[in-house]
């Protein structure tokens, strides 16, 4: 912690809290039509799917994120959060098609 009025600085544990977590980072879920589809539509395989990234955080933590960011990587600061943005969500939607 740092203080203009104060000549060094002091550690406190007044900001320390739990940075526990469950995520799940990456998930896909698909379908591929029965032969008997595709049969019909004179064709081998089609697949549908949809992947997500970083789906969802379980955490009671305040932050953003609770895989903080230091600016500093000394004994000093270790897992120190200096509010870095949160992780971005991503979806995709996709086919597989096979002749």
């Amino acid at each position: 912690m740092w203080s203009p009025f104060m000549t060094r600085h002091v550690f406190s544990d007044w900001a320390v809290e739990d940075g526990s977590f469950l995520r799940l980072n990456t998930l896909t879920l698909g379908y591929s039509l029965p032969d008997i589809v595709t049969e019909r539509l004179h064709i081998q395989r089609l697949r549908f799917y949809v992947s997500g990234q970083n789906v969802f955080v379980w955490t009671n933590y305040s932050g953003f994120d609770p895989e903080v960011s230091s600016r500093r990587n000394t004994v000093l600061t270790p897992g120190l959060d200096y509010s870095a943005y949160p992780k971005s969500r991503q979806l995709l939607f996709g086919v597989n098609l096979t002749f």
